[in-house]
């Protein structure tokens, strides 16, 4: 008896659709450590934390995107993502990271800090950190000419949106 070796991988973000399609293996950033997910894996929820989400697709290329957090729900034969937000790698803004770690960095320097505003410090420092990671793995494995240099990935273009009439929204 032959098993499928594929699964259906659906990840959608706040923007929409990210990526629908086959995938023989699936790397995601839950929030207890990285989850390795092949066809057939238990079913599972799980928080995500910021970090890559890395697809190996039937045809064995890679697909590599960060996702913000979110939410993972792991069913025999399909694997939902619901992302808070999700970037391609080569579109990580490493100054900007970089800047954001030393302002974050600051606020938790900070003895008299409110609570709230050191969370939201440590999130953002996390995120980021997570950002510049994947961003020097990526960089990585480009100048090894390792697998990735087919990456191109494009977020769908947004089908059915509704159009929205702001004036009603403020009546």
């Amino acid at each position: 008896m032959q098993q499928n070796r594929t699964f259906r991988l659906n990840v959608v973000d706040v923007h929409g659709e990210v990526y629908t399609g086959m995938a023989r293996f699936v790397a995601v950033p839950a929030e207890l450590g990285e989850i390795g997910i092949l066809p057939g894996h238990a079913p599972l929820l799980s928080g995500l934390r910021p970090g890559e989400l890395r697809i190996t697709q039937p045809d064995g290329q890679t697909q590599i995107l960060f996702l913000e957090g979110g939410m993972l729900e792991i069913q025999p034969d399909i694997v939902t993502i619901l992302a808070d937000a999700s970037l391609r790698i080569a579109d990580i803004d490493i100054h900007e990271s970089r800047e954001r770690i030393k302002d974050a960095q600051s606020t938790l320097a900070k003895r008299a800090v409110p609570a709230m505003d050191f969370a939201r410090a440590e999130l953002e420092l996390q995120r980021e950190v997570a950002k510049l990671h994947a961003y020097q793995r990526y960089q990585i494995q480009e100048q090894r000419g390792g697998g990735t240099g087919n990456y191109h990935w494009e977020r769908p273009a947004l089908q059915n949106v509704p159009k929205v009439n702001v004036q009603e929204l403020e009546d």
